[in-house]
């Protein structure tokens, strides 16, 4: 196998020499599996690993097959001279199967640790932003200052349901099995074969099943309890199956943790649910068999019942997350799916690779577009320079015909008929931006409205009272004889005036966009939604001021919020004042041309 260097150790010329030899001696131009995802891969090997044991089974997706993998133990896949040979054989094993490629797929089941992240993060709009900072920097989202980011490989997952503690958790893995993905891409760069990995984690698969495998009481709330050898994972999901909190407990070697049932009455009563549905999930050979019936006498009011996941006859009762992660393609549950399982599937939150290819080798190798290029330019070398010589010999052909035209003769006659015709353009050019400025959509209701619903939506805990909205423009600079200037632009305001009545739950709200961040990131929002630029706060001549005022509600009238009504002004504790104000200056591209019309 040739030994590639980074391209930002090699000059311009050392790197097109590397990127020719990746062409020649690799199948990076002809085999487009090395640069896809594991799991978009025909052959796929799935390791399961859950301190128990571990589990090993083929899979073809063309011809939805699955076969039993190699005897496998956990001091074989830590041992690299084993590993060596596991991967020679898969890749053997891949060979056999008529396929050009192999996805290699780790479902670690023997750790999970969830940490809280700062509490200024706690904004949706940001979560992508998140995401991304998770992999590349979990220092900075991280709420624990004293937790060695570096030690682990962190990612973020959701929690969509409304009114959850926190808009999301870091999930950390240890890079224990690093040796273990890392010999087999090195076993694919020997072979010349392409072998992707992905290393998931297993109670994250689990939670994208449960939307097929569960058969929740309408209207009621549901914990999953996740089983496993080492530790139990608690899935908290509300009365619409939205997921509000994922808790890990460890086992600290016994069956079960000591602290289970005071952890699981404690988190019930911090979300207010009320005798939930108690979901069992066996997702170990050896795990307390007990558990259900232990439940059912301490958590009486409460349905329990043991759920398998598994869908695949040809894999174990407590081994379902090959399968789940491998049927992507399903929908993300039946009938009508919840929010959080629709975004879990269609975000692929619980796919995420926690030990990727490190990015320093990534970058050895040209990108899939650079490779094309590389692999056209080898063939049409010789055409590019007989084209390169043809286009030379057209230029000087046409260049020598342009200087024989008599149109290459100068005429200073038509210098004045030239200038007129400049102006008449000029002047129909300004007529043309006149109207454009004056007919920019600078203030349209259907998206004041549209920013009026997303600020107050249904169930969200406010009453409005009243809704005001106005634009005015500002003075005109007078010019020499009295009237504006012929370039004279002025700015404008617009104010929101919203007042009404507001529950505790919607406070939070009102504080986030009484902030400078909250609010632009409201008005950002809009921008994109609707594509009206008027509610972009990226532009400097643009100032947006918010005030939010709120008071206790003198008729105020303590109630249960089941019976009261949300027409109800007395079922309100508080009431509040919101002004907005977006002030644009006359140097704002938006602002107003008061001349008139050239």
């Amino acid at each position: 196998m040739a030994t590639f260097k980074h391209p930002a150790s090699l000059n311009a010329l050392q790197q097109y020499s590397q990127a020719c030899a990746v062409l020649r001696n690799t199948t990076r131009a002809r085999n487009a599996a090395w640069y896809q995802d594991a799991l978009d891969l025909d052959f796929q090997l799935h390791l399961r690993v859950d301190g128990a044991g571990v589990s090993a089974f083929y899979h073809h997706r063309s011809k939805e097959e699955w076969i039993a993998g190699p005897s496998l133990t956990d001091e074989s896949i830590r041992d690299e001279s084993r590993i060596e040979s596991l991967a020679s054989e898969a890749i053997r094993q891949a060979r056999s199967a008529g396929v050009t490629a192999l996805g290699v797929i780790l479902h670690v089941a023997d750790e999970f640790a969830t940490t809280e992240l700062k509490p200024e993060l706690d904004n949706p709009a940001a979560l992508a932003a998140i995401r991304d900072a998770a992999v590349n920097d979990p220092a900075s989202i991280l709420a624990d200052s004293s937790i060695q980011a570096d030690l682990a490989s962190w990612r973020v997952m959701p929690y969509p349901a409304s009114g959850a503690q926190a808009i999301a958790t870091s999930i950390a893995l240890s890079r224990q099995y690093e040796p273990l993905v890392s010999e087999f891409r090195n076993a694919g760069e020997r072979e010349n074969f392409p072998v992707v990995t992905a290393a998931l984690s297993a109670p994250l698969v689990a939670i994208l099943g449960l939307g097929q495998s569960v058969d929740r009481s309408p209207g009621r709330p549901f914990v999953a309890i996740l089983q496993y050898p080492w530790f139990t994972t608690l899935a908290f999901f509300n009365e619409h199956a939205d997921l509000k909190l994922i808790r890990t407990l460890q086992h600290r070697g016994l069956r079960r943790p000591t602290n289970f049932r005071n952890a699981l009455s404690t988190t019930n009563a911090s979300l207010e649910f009320v005798d939930p549905d108690l979901f069992l999930v066996p997702l170990g050979a050896n795990v307390d068999a007990t558990l259900d019936a232990d439940l059912r006498v301490t958590f009486y009011s409460s349905r329990v019942e043991v759920v398998p996941l598994a869908r695949n006859e040809k894999l174990p009762v407590w081994c379902p997350e090959p399968g789940i992660a491998a049927n992507l393609q399903e929908a993300p549950a039946s009938g009508a799916p919840s929010h959080t399982f629709t975004i879990l599937h269609d975000e692929k939150w619980p796919l995420q690779d926690f030990l990727p290819t490190p990015k320093d080798i990534q970058e050895i190798y040209p990108s899939r577009s650079e490779m094309k290029l590389l692999s056209v330019l080898r063939l049409a070398r010789v055409a590019v320079f007989a084209i390169a010589a043809l286009s030379l010999a057209y230029f000087v052909v046409g260049a020598v015909g342009i200087l024989r035209k008599p149109e290459w003769s100068f005429d200073p006659a038509q210098n004045e008929v030239t200038k007129t015709r400049l102006a008449m353009m000029m002047k129909s050019k300004a007529k043309i931006e006149h109207w454009s400025n004056l007919m920019d959509d600078r203030s349209k209701a259907w998206v004041n409205m549209e920013s009026f619903s997303r600020m107050v939506s249904e169930n969200g805990g406010m009453l409005v009272k009243t809704y005001n909205y106005s634009a005015k423009p500002e003075s005109a600079v007078s010019g020499p004889r009295g009237g504006p200037s012929a370039s004279t632009k002025i700015g404008f305001t617009k104010e929101w005036k919203i007042t009404g009545f507001a529950r505790d739950e919607a406070l939070d709200y009102l504080n986030s966009i009484n902030t400078n961040e909250g609010i632009s990131a409201h008005f950002t929002e809009i921008a994109r939604v609707t594509g009206n630029p008027a509610f972009s706060t990226t532009t400097a001549t643009r100032n947006l001021v918010v005030n939010v005022r709120t008071q206790e509600n003198s008729a105020f009238k303590p109630a249960s919020l089941d019976e009261a009504a949300a027409e109800d002004t007395s079922s309100y504790p508080f009431t509040f004042d919101l002004t907005i104000t977006q002030r644009f200056e006359p140097t704002d591209p938006m602002a107003i041309t008061v001349a008139k019309a050239p």
